[in-house]
């Protein structure tokens, strides 16, 4: 049996998708912050600039200034670094060193750790929170779970078994051995639905059946920049989870049809066929056609 200690935020709050907001950013201790910088530098001035900016005032929007006692300064470039370099000795060095034979994963303050069976997940959980409280953290009570990797030919039911890292929700999904062709049930990352809705409504944000003023040659080069890369990360596994976001960028581009050209402005399947026509000439001409077939 696999258990994974998953989305075990240092602390803060953490949203749909398990991104902490607030986090240990805010948390961070500052003299602990420093002794890790100076394990990398002797430069003092180095030192003395990242202490400034550590202690450096909020300012507000109405113009006044709010002291703070920790954490890293929010929207600053240095923020991430420090933090990361903060939680490379309070997490994963300590992880190294007091559980060598445990594989984990990091991405900031979101943490995926691979355990090998139920009760190492819950001595580890607990080992782990009294790290965090030793260097001025905590995990989130509610967001820190273990969670069961299903797969096939596993017996029992388990309160959680899904988690979402780095916008990937892994869970199990059926798929195939493509040389045997045998179905099975494996645990497998595909694109979180909420990563999935927020693209969408980025898409719908940019009103694309407004713009008749462009060709569609123009609208492609605009937005396959965007589209393209979100498919190369979130299409990387599991690509067909990402199909419904396709079909839904082409009844954007369905609707600029109707819009654009008199004789498609009644005719909804006329404007479907048309776009299945460009498809069909032209396939790479959108980022994401390689991943639908063409309009019905």
């Amino acid at each position: 049996m696999h258990e994974a200690l998953a989305r075990s935020a240092p602390s803060g709050e953490t949203h749909r998708d398990g991104q902490c907001v607030g986090s240990s950013f805010d948390s961070v201790p500052w003299d602990l912050a420093l002794k890790a910088l100076a394990c990398h530098t002797d430069q003092k001035w180095v030192l003395l600039y990242v202490e400034r900016w550590l202690k450096a005032p909020m300012l507000m929007a109405d113009g006044s200034l709010v002291p703070r006692e920790k954490g890293t300064p929010q929207g600053s470039p240095i923020s991430p670094l420090i933090a990361n370099l903060f939680l490379h000795y309070g997490f994963d060095a300590w992880m190294v060193r007091e559980f060598p034979a445990v594989p984990f994963e990091r991405f900031a303050d979101d943490v995926v750790i691979h355990c090998a069976t139920e009760r190492q997940a819950r001595e580890l959980r607990e080992a782990l929170a009294s790290r965090l409280v030793g260097i001025g953290l905590e995990l989130h009570p509610e967001k820190t779970r273990i969670v069961y990797c299903e797969q096939s030919n596993r017996r029992g039911t388990y309160e959680h078994v899904s988690f979402t890292f780095c916008g990937y929700m892994f869970r199990p999904r059926r798929t195939a051995n493509k040389s045997q062709g045998v179905a099975f049930t494996g645990f497998l990352p595909a694109v979180s639905p909420g990563k999935l809705s927020e693209m969408s409504r980025r898409a719908a944000s940019w009103r694309l059946h407004r713009r008749v003023n462009l060709t569609l040659d123009d609208l492609a080069a605009e937005v396959n920049p965007v589209i393209g890369g979100w498919l190369a990360y979130y299409a990387a596994f599991y690509p067909s989870a990402v199909t419904p976001l396709c079909y839904r960028i082409d009844r954007h581009l369905v609707r600029w049809a109707r819009w654009k050209y008199k004789r498609l402005e009644r005719s909804d399947r006329r404007a479907r066929t048309w776009l299945r026509g460009v498809h069909s000439r032209d396939p790479e001409l959108f980022a994401h056609w390689r991943y639908c077939t063409p309009p019905g």
